[in-house]
């Protein structure tokens, strides 16, 4: 297994990140948050891990990528957020932050 460079600390508030805006979304409309919400964002939240690869971490969501971050520098520093391009490899066009500092997150990807 690939060396960790990010604290599990700041990749653990990364998640939280992604999962109160899905709950955000979630718990919207005039009937409020019901068991059935209440399950999907239960759900959600038990689907969100990470795999900790050489260069990039990458978070993923259910069945697809949410994003990577970066795990060893190379273009970008340690801890940079980058869009999902496929399944195995970030977009690397430029970042879209990085989580050692203030950043906007969605629970459908990174912005």
């Amino acid at each position: 297994m690939a060396k960790l460079n990010v604290p599990v600390e700041a990749l653990e508030k990364y998640m939280q990140a992604i999962r109160d805006d899905y709950a955000r979304w979630s718990s919207g409309g005039p009937e409020g948050l019901t068991d059935v919400r209440k399950r999907m964002i239960q759900e959600f939240n038990d689907s969100i891990k990470y795999e900790v690869g050489s260069s990039y971490i990458k978070v993923v969501e259910q069945n697809s990528v949410h994003s990577f971050i970066v795990n060893k520098a190379k273009k970008f520093p340690v801890g940079t957020i980058l869009k999902a391009a496929s399944w195995k490899a970030p977009a690397t066009n430029f970042a879209r932050g990085n989580v050692f500092e203030k950043y906007t997150i969605r629970w459908t990807g990174t912005l």
